[in-house]
Parts: structure tokens; sequence; C-alpha cells
């Protein structure tokens, strides 16, 4: 905070030594010690820095962000932000206008784009304007949902919402099975066992399109990438994760993925298809489904951890006034996370017993998964990675080929896209 008073006011000296020689040389011969307009002072203030954030908000969603961002300007002393909205083609547009020199000086992003924006060069470090400033905690944070942010060591966008992936349960079809409702300690093998139960006359006991290829590998301490960009998804732990993935799809619990993208997923649950689904923590069942929802963490191997869907917003590199921008930045995060479900901060985590309260019976388990809940180690060409992860591995995988085999076609495509 030290850092940006001391600036402001440096800032203030100048302006004002300036306006003097400005004052100076204009007065002619009627330049005096005496104050001109009778003493009164007519210095005008500085201009407030004029800041820029893109968003792909729509709707409602914008209405209520841009209500946000005024509520934030009228307290800000040194900057305006203005919300530039662009509900379609978002990724697209946002790419032309940095290539353009036009780059907004923030940018909603989802995790993905990160390292590839980063590794561009089209967004900025935050750590040299964010060291010292008050209102920036860090330690507030989740730890996965800032790692996010980081590439080669640097941060370089704030979380603004996390969405830790829960195990969503109808618990009518539960109870009428006779089966003991899933708990926050559940294991794979509890997963699969009380799928079989309830996998019958045209029902399923889950469904699995929704959970990413990579949390088998982080259950058992795996990973694809470690966060240095290595390459791990060759390792036991790896291995032993993808093997129960295969396990899991192999047991029947679950209709076919075709199948269930056509009948959509998510609708399947709510219309009593299926027993079980891995979602969003802030999903809208418990409002749209006719049966009791219940929701605990996801079946773990040997370690709780859950994959959470993570947006940040980043500041561009072109900004012209970093010091400033880091400051409203950090004042226009803190305010959304009063705002979105789930906040990504211990903080403002208990919003959503006021603003969802048909979560409120699920806090605390939210609460938990918040705790291990974490994204991808991603990589500068993650897009391309993803697509490769896809064709050679899930695919595979779910067809009954041989893991060792998949996971080796899998690095060889990887090693082809980042060399």
């Amino acid at each position: 905070m030290k850092k940006n008073v001391t600036a402001r006011f440096g800032l203030l000296i100048a302006i004002m030594l300036a306006l003097t020689v400005v004052l100076a040389a204009c007065g002619g011969s009627n330049s005096s010690n005496a104050p001109a307009n009778n003493g009164k002072n007519t210095e005008k203030p500085a201009d407030k820095v004029k800041l820029k954030v893109a968003t792909w908000a729509g709707a409602e969603e914008l209405r209520e962000f841009e209500e946000l961002v005024a509520k934030v300007n009228t307290t800000a002393t040194d900057y305006v932000i203005e919300v530039q909205s662009i509900p379609a083609d978002y990724y697209q547009k946002l790419q032309t206008m940095i290539a353009g020199k036009q780059s907004p000086d923030f940018m909603w992003l989802s995790q993905e784009y990160i390292a590839q924006y980063a590794s561009l060069g089209a967004i900025a470090p935050l750590d040299e304007h964010l060291n010292g400033l008050a209102s920036y905690k860090a330690d507030d944070y989740f730890q996965g949902t800032i790692d996010v942010g980081q590439y080669k060591d640097k941060l370089y966008a704030l979380p603004w919402i996390s969405q830790p992936y829960m195990l969503y349960y109808n618990q009518d079809m539960f109870e009428k099975a006779g089966v003991e409702l899933p708990t926050n300690d559940w294991t794979w093998e509890d997963f699969i066992a009380a799928g079989k139960q309830l996998t019958k006359d045209g029902e399923w006991g889950a469904l699995l399109n929704n959970i990413p290829t990579a949390m088998y590998t982080w259950s058992y301490g795996g990973d694809v990438f470690d966060k240095d960009g290595n390459i791990k998804l060759d390792s036991p732990e790896s291995i032993k994760g993808l093997e129960m993935y295969q396990s899991v799809v192999k047991s029947g619990i679950a209709p076919a993925r075709a199948q269930a993208d056509s009948m959509g997923n998510g609708d399947m649950f709510k219309t009593g298809k299926v027993a079980m689904f891995v979602g969003g923590a802030g999903d809208d069942f418990e409002k749209s489904s006719s049966f009791k929802v219940g929701m605990v963490l996801p079946p773990h191997g040997t370690e709780k951890v859950t994959f959470s869907w993570i947006g940040v917003t980043a500041m561009a590199s072109s900004t012209k006034n970093p010091e400033i921008a880091t400051k409203a930045l950090v004042d226009m995060t803190n305010a959304i996370h009063q705002w979105k479900v789930v906040a990504p901060t211990k903080s403002g985590f208990d919003l959503i017993k006021t603003s969802r309260p048909e979560k409120e019976y699920a806090v605390e388990t939210i609460r938990q998964a918040s705790e291990v809940a974490r994204g991808f180690n991603n990589q500068p060409k993650q897009g391309e990675i993803d697509g490769a992860i896809w064709e050679k591995l899930t695919q595979a995988i779910e067809k009954g080929d041989d893991v060792n085999a998949a996971v080796k076609s899998t690095i060889d495509k990887i090693n082809t896209i980042t060399k």
C-alpha cells in the first residue's frame, strides 16, 4: 500500500511542477508571487486512468456485472473501469483485438488459456504490482484456484469463480433400491459397487462423461504434466488411475458416451434416469429436479482431489498504467467474490448460504472440495494437447484398448505438438 501512495504522491508533485512551469511561461510581465484569481486554486485534479475489461457475460449476467463495476468505480480515486461485452465468439474476437494492438486492459479467461496468452506475451505478470498491495490477500485464496494463474513461477491472473466438481446423487433412487448413501470417503470401488446395484430397468447407476480423464490420475497421485511442464502420464500413479478409469467404464454402471450425449447428460440426472452425476458445485440440480438431491466429494483412490472449473481475469501486457491497473484488478476481483458462487476465497465462501440457499445443506462439503480442488497444469498449446488426450487416450480407454499402449500413443502425439 505504501508503494502505491508514494507513487501517486510523486505523480501529483510532478503534475504540480509541470503546471507551475506552464503558468510561469505564459504569465509574461504579469507573473509574480501574488496568487492568481484572488487566491483561488484553479488547478484541475488529475484525470482518472481509464481501463477496459472484456467479458463473455451476456444478458442478465452482463447487467449484474456492469452494476458491480459501477459500484467499484464510485469508490475509486485513480481509475474508472468500462465493461466491454463480447457475448459471442469471445476468444476469436479477443485474439483479433490483441493482434491489432487494441487489447482491453483486462480480460476474462478460462484457465486453459493462461499459459498460451502468457507465453505469447499478451498478458502481464502481476507479482511486482501485487507486492505490498493491502487489498490483495494471497492467503485468502484456496490454493488450487491461485495455482491456475501461475506460469513459469509468475502469477498472470486472479480467479473470480471456482466450480469444484462434486458427486451429485438421487437420494430417492438410493433409498428405493436400499443402497447406502454416498459419503465423502467413498472410493472408486464404492462408486462401482453402488452403481451396479442401481443399474436396472432402464436406469443407470452413474454418468461418466463429465469426469475429466486427468482426475483419475490425480486421485492416485499422478498427472498428465507436472507444474514444470514435464510429462507424467506414464508414471505408475497415472497408469493406476487410468486403469481404474477403464474399470469404471467396463463395470457397466453408465451408458456409453454417445448415448449419454444424445440424451443430454445432466438432463438424464435431472429426469431420474441416472442415480449419480459429477458436476459443478454451482449447478442448479436442487431447483430443477423433482427428487431429493444429495452431494458429496467425488470418489477417490489414494488421494482426495477434484477438478474445478476456474474463471480468471488477466491484465494485458499493453496496459499503460500497470500499477494502477493492478489495484483496479484486485478491487474488481474482490467485488466479484461477493457476487459469484462458488467464490475462490475462504472469506467469500459463506456467500453460498445467502445467495444460493438451496445449497446450504452442502456448504461444508463444498468447502472440503474447495480445499482439494485444482485445475490442470496447462501448457501453451493446451487446446491441441486436449485434442490428443481425447483422441489417443480417452477414446482408447473407453473402447477397452490396452492402457499402457494408449498412454504411449498419447505421449508420442503430445511430443509432436510441443516440440
